[in-house]
């Protein structure tokens, strides 16, 4: 088999690679998120002062574990934007055009964003859609704590400043992690130096 064709037989593999993994991903996030959604609603049917002060802990994991899974997600993105620059240059032509699709459908991939949330393009689906998710996930925890805190007492004072910077960590980390695109630029380098 000559080199070029083994080439394009590779890329083509890998290609396929990160079009299966960003799909499980994508699935793994509806999941991850119906699954949530219903302990979430479990706890707030349950009423108890432990279901209750579950269910913030739970809004915020939901988030935390959505942004690991988008993560990935983009990952495969950029790996396959990289294996259809290499087809396309092999093949002398712009054949597979998925990426170019996909930014313009969903999001830009390189776009700085918080989560899903994409601050230059806060109309787009995607922005709303990770919007809609974070206030009615804001709307349940509020709801729980709505129900909670007269059970707690003084106790829900120092519960609401632990929630606080818990809470505030995770969205600090993650909006400062997504915004700087470090991770997704150096693949990006890596990748174009990568023949």
């Amino acid at each position: 088999m000559e080199k070029s064709a083994q080439k394009i037989e590779l890329w083509m593999e890998q290609l396929r690679r990160m079009r299966e993994m960003q799909y499980a991903y994508h699935k793994k996030f509806f999941h991850g998120l119906y699954l949530f959604l219903v302990l979430v609603i479990g706890c707030l049917l349950w009423d108890s002062p432990v279901s209750l002060a579950l269910v913030p802990l739970l809004v915020i994991t939901a988030g935390t574990q959505s942004c690991f899974y988008l993560h990935f997600v983009d990952f495969a993105r950029i790996h396959a934007r990289f294996a259809e620059g290499r087809l396309n240059q092999a093949l002398g032509k712009s054949t597979l055009v998925g990426s170019e699709i996909e930014d313009l459908y969903f999001y830009p991939v390189d776009a700085p964003k918080i989560g899903g949330f994409i601050p230059s393009a806060p109309l787009r689906f995607f922005s709303f859609f990770t919007l809609h998710w974070t206030l009615l996930w804001i709307g349940l925890a509020a709801f729980a704590l709505w129900r909670l805190l007269p059970m707690m007492g003084p106790c829900g004072h120092h519960y609401l400043i632990l929630l606080g910077l818990w809470g505030g960590l995770n969205f600090i980390y993650l909006a400062w992690f997504f915004y700087r695109k470090q991770a997704s630029s150096a693949l990006g380098q890596y990748l174009g130096k990568a023949h």
